[in-house]
């Protein structure tokens, strides 16, 4: 009875042991449910097959499909517009964090193009980088870039509001720190610690950004299957089975980023 008090505690915590089995039968109940859905026909099979259904189909999606390659594919496009988006955004958005000049002309433009509609842009990224695996990761480059460059800047302005902060880089000042050793010592780590979290949560958008840009010119990738099972009536279950599999990707690249979160800037979780 105790459990089951805390358990609908308003703002109550639980034990992990107790956490984890709520998790499990989270999930449990979802697939029930599901199951129960495609059993009575609630929802036609073309719309939501069953469990069963797109659990088998993984089989033929590793023989006939060549499901591992474009897995692989998918995952390089996704590790190669991340790095080139981090390459470009770390160093200029500390330009454009630190110095006044050119914190106001461009901090605004840069702002502005996060509401780009990215799917429109695929024609004008075809012209630049042709058709081939260079458009898809130049394409993903640029639509986490365009987020992270603001939130690179914006995270320097929040040591504005942290008085622990503030005090810290007043303290370095006193200490006629050059600006190098201030960078070096008091930006960068300030900075990125909290910077980190939004590369990780750009991993969702990350896999929405490649299903489009491997839709165009579907050469490979988990997106271009994507592609090939919608434009067959008949393949639902294989789109369900690639989605879920993106899904469980973007799940393990999560947590594997806060471990390395968790590892690189261990006075944040101190």
């Amino acid at each position: 009875m105790e459990i089951i008090r805390k358990l609908f505690t308003f703002a109550g915590e639980v034990n992990k042991k107790t956490a984890m089995f709520i998790t499990i039968l989270g999930w449990f109940l979802l697939i029930l449910v599901w199951g129960m859905i495609s059993t009575f026909g609630w929802i036609s099979s073309t719309i939501l097959p069953s469990p069963i259904d797109v659990i088998l189909c993984y089989k033929t999606l590793l023989v006939e499909r060549n499901l591992l390659y474009n897995t692989g594919y998918s995952i390089f496009i996704n590790l190669g517009g991340y790095l080139q988006a981090l390459a470009l955004a770390i160093p200029l958005g500390f330009v454009v964090g630190l110095i006044p000049f050119f914190r106001h002309l461009v901090s605004k433009q840069f702002e502005a193009i996060r509401f780009t509609p990215l799917p429109a842009t695929t024609g004008i990224f075809m012209a630049l980088f042709g058709i081939g695996l260079g458009v898809k990761v130049e394409f993903l480059a640029f639509g986490i870039f365009v987020y992270l460059l603001p939130a690179i800047t914006q995270r320097i302005k929040d040591i504005e509001t942290d008085d622990h902060l503030k005090a810290l880089k007043q303290t370095m000042w006193t200490l006629n720190a050059s600006p190098w050793m201030t960078l070096k010592h008091f930006y960068i780590p300030s900075v990125l610690s909290r910077f980190s979290m939004d590369v990780i949560n750009l991993v969702a958008v990350s896999w929405t950004y490649i299903v489009i840009a491997e839709m165009v010119n579907a050469q490979g990738g988990l997106g271009s299957m994507i592609y090939m099972a919608t434009s067959r009536g008949s393949h639902v279950d294989q789109l369900y089975a690639i989605l879920f599999l993106i899904i469980f990707i973007g799940f393990v690249q999560d947590k594997f980023l806060k471990l390395l979160d968790k590892k690189l800037f261990k006075f944040k979780y101190a």
